[in-house]
This record gives structure tokens, sequence and C-alpha cells, in this order.
């Protein structure tokens, strides 16, 4: 009788062992099409045999655990490459409106500059005419708003900047205490012995995620991962999350800080972080900044060379003539010159058209005809060595474009060969830990042919016990 019990036992254990790894079979299935998600398989273990009568007898088997397929290395390279993605992919949408500011269509800046010289050299077929001199002025008053409007797209772009940092800041921060959280989780879970599978599932997806906006790389230790910036400052340590804030500074610029504690904080630079927050930051405080400082020193040189030419000649009258844009600037080659936000200021001086000197000397009628100076200040659109004795005006503005167009398109196909290295990334791991509809279908038959023959051996002993009791009735 004794016998018929274990065997008792061991089709029960056997009938309960399918049934679960059925479930779990059926749980993949449900989870094929969910991100992250880490096939999971039943780990089978027979139960400790028993001595009987000089045998040991087998008395079925467990589950032990249910084991979760994961790939370290793949993990790695998803988090490794998403950071460099997130940090190419978010230079997208700041550097097309660069492009868009810099735009090599017909009304850019360069026709701008174009047209204000042409007007001067319209002038100077007619040099008295009131025509010609009140379009010089318009042209003059239209070539600085076109700087103005440059710079004014410019710090808007930087403000947009500001505006999506911010509000990835709101986002970031409750990821990061979900990590802290889940870390604590993880390991009181382990610690007992149990498997926590889906929360190391999404605790992976977080750090991906991390990894994306902030370059953040990782360590475990006990069941618990370790989050760190770039620059070495932490983001998640044990089950304690530290914050992002944004705060403005003097200029009123966002900067990023890193909060580790109530009276400590991280002022962090675009060096100090990675992915999308420092794709954004470089745009904002470094190609940005360049290029209006290219756009003073174009309006500073030009505004030098045509006041140098105009204070030189006369106006209308026989009067000497005074600056045509304001202030005058200081020589370019001078390092002392101050550039700074003069395509911003750039403005004409006067309104009265008598004033525009188209004369270089006389006095009275018999010199309105004098057209000299006109034609030197015309002259300046084809000079190829106003701008640092190597470029012409509107060559230096394309220089300028180029670099926006050209560095536009390497983020661009940066970002594209990394997305297609992150799929092939993704496809390994698929390969390799991810749900195969096939194979779960065969380890389905298989557990549903265990629980059937579970069954009837089941139904079985059944038969021979009543076959037993009956005997002895």
């Amino acid at each position: 009788m004794s016998g018929l019990m274990s065997a008792l036992n061991a089709g029960k254990t056997s009938l309960r062992t399918s049934q679960k790894a059925v479930e779990i079979a059926g749980n993949n299935i449900a989870n094929v099409n969910t991100p992250g998600y880490s096939r999971q398989k039943a780990v089978f273990q027979p139960v400790p045999s028993l001595e009987l009568r000089g045998f040991f007898i087998g008395q079925g088997v467990n589950i032990n655990n249910i084991a979760r397929e994961h790939d370290v290395f793949l993990t790695r390279q998803i988090h490794d490459k998403s950071g460099q993605l997130g940090e190419e992919s978010s230079r997208a949408a700041p550097m097309a409106e660069l492009e868009r500011i810099f735009s090599v269509a017909e009304n850019n800046l360069s026709t701008e500059i174009d047209r204000f010289f042409d007007s001067w050299k319209e002038l100077s077929a007619n040099p008295a005419g009131q025509t010609e001199r009140q379009i010089v002025l318009q042209r003059g008053d239209l070539l600085a708003r076109s700087f103005d409007d440059a710079v004014t797209s410019l710090r808007s772009s930087q403000r947009n900047i500001n505006a999506s940092i911010e509000s990835k800041i709101t986002a970031i921060n409750p990821v990061l205490q979900e990590i802290a959280d889940l870390n604590l989780r993880i390991s009181t879970v382990e610690i007992s012995g149990q498997s926590a599978n889906t929360d190391r599932d999404r605790r992976d997806m977080l750090i991906e995620q991390v990894s994306r906006e902030l370059g953040a790389t990782y360590y475990e230790e006990n069941g618990k991962v370790s989050l760190q910036l770039p620059g070495g400052q932490p983001l998640v340590q044990d089950t304690e999350a530290m914050t992002l804030e944004p705060q403005l500074d003097a200029s009123l610029n966002l900067q990023l800080v890193l909060r580790t504690g109530p009276s400590s904080t991280t002022e962090l630079s675009s060096d100090m972080v990675g992915g999308e927050f420092r794709g954004l930051m470089n745009v904002r405080d470094e190609i940005i900044p360049d290029r209006m400082a290219e756009l003073d020193h174009l309006a500073y040189s030009l505004a030098y060379e045509v006041n140098q030419l105009h204070s030189g000649g006369v106006d209308l009258d026989g009067n000497a003539a005074g600056d045509f844009f304001t202030a005058t600037p200081l020589d370019p080659s001078d390092p002392a010159a101050p550039e700074d936000g003069f395509a911003k200021a750039l403005a004409t001086v006067f309104s009265d058209t008598r004033q525009v000197a188209a004369a270089q000397s006389g006095l009275g009628d018999p010199n309105i005809g004098d057209n000299r100076n006109a034609l030197d200040i015309a002259a300046l659109a084809d000079d190829l060595t106003v701008m640092d004795n190597e470029d012409s005006f509107t060559g230096y503005f394309s220089k300028i474009t180029s670099k926006v167009g050209i560095e536009a398109a390497r983020a661009q196909t940066s970002a594209q060969g990394l997305e297609d290295a992150m799929v092939q990334i993704r496809n390994m791991r698929d390969a390799t830990v991810g749900v195969s509809l096939e194979e779960e279908m065969v380890d389905l038959m298989q557990y549903q042919k265990g629980f059937e023959a579970s069954a009837k051996f089941l139904a079985v002993v059944d038969e021979l016990m009543d076959s037993l009791l009956t005997l002895k009735r």
C-alpha cells in the first residue's frame, strides 16, 4: 500500500508541475508583444528519492524555479547604444531649426546683403536720385532687421531647448525613483529565494530610458543597481534616488542641477551628462553661441567697412558724412573689438536721404554727379578680403550655413546608423531571450501531453488501489 501511496504522490506532483508549466508557457505567449519582456522557463527538479525495501524510489517532480532568460552582454549593448542614439537624435529638431534660420533659399541673410550693396550700385547710376537714396536706406534697415531676426530666432531656439530640457527633468525624476523602489522590491523578493522576473524586466526598461536620456551607466550588486552619470555623479544608489532640478543662472539661462542631499547640489555641464540631455545642451551652449558669434563678427565687419567709406564721403549738401550704421566699430582685426551682441544692435544712423554719401568730394551742384563713394561701397560686395582677409560678406555667411548643414546632416546620419545598430541588437536580444511562438507551442504540447499522461497515471494508480481494497473486502 505504501508503494501505491508513493506512486499517487508522484502522479500528483507530475500533474501539478505540468499544469504550472502550461501556465508559464501561456504567460510567455500572452507577453509575446510586450516590450522588454524576457522569456520565462520552468526549472524542473525531481523530488528526493526515498528508500523502500532496499530501493530508492522517486517521489515525483517539482518546479524549483521560474528562470528568466537574460543576456547580460546584449543588455549592456542596448543601454550603451541608447545613450549614443539619444545624444544624436536629440540634435535633430534644433538643428533642423538652425537650418531654417541659415537657409539656402532665396530670401536669407545673404540675399539681403546682396540687395543692400546692389542698392548702392543703383545709386551710383543716379547719385542725386531721391528714390535711389530712399532704397539705400530701406535696404540698410532691412539688412539690420535680418541680422536681428536671425539672432532672435537663435535665441528662440535656445528657449525651446530649455523648455524641452525642463520637461525631460520633470519626466526623468519619477523614473529614477521607480528604479530605486524596484531595487528594494527585487532584493527583498530574491533574498527570500523567489524570482522577481517581471520587476527585473521593468527595471531594465527604465534603465534603458535613463541611458537614452542621460547616458547613465550602471552596475549591479545583491540585486540592486547603482546608476551614475558619465561624469561619475550618482543618480540611484541602493534604494535612494537623486533628483534633477532646473535652475536659472544670472543670464536667465537654464542650468541642470543634481540634488544629492537636502543642501547638496552639483551643477551639471554638457560634459557631465550624456544621451538626449547632452545633445540638447551641446546645441544650446556650443553650436548656437558659435553661430551667434559668427553673425556678430559678420555684422561688425560689414558695419566697419561701410562706415569707413561712408564717413569719408560727402552728402547731397556737400557736408562731410558720418557713419551709416550705428556706432563706428573698431578694426575687426583688433582682438579687443567689442563684437558681442553687434548683430542684434545693428541699425542705420539716419533717415534723411540727403545724408547718404554717394560722393567723395565737392560742394554744391557742380558735384552732384559724383558717384565715386557709392561705387566704392558697392564694390565691397565682391571684395574677398573684407572678412578676415579671406572672404566676402556673402562667402562668410555661406560658410556659416554650410557648418550648420554639415552638422545637421552628420547628426541625422549618425542617428540613423545608431538606430539601425539598435534594431540589430534588439533583434539579437529577441532571438536570444525573447518569446518565440513556435517554441512556446512545442513546449505547450509537451506539457499538455505530460499533464494527460499524469492524469492517466493517477487513474491507473486509483484502479490499483481500488482492486487492492476490493481484495480486502
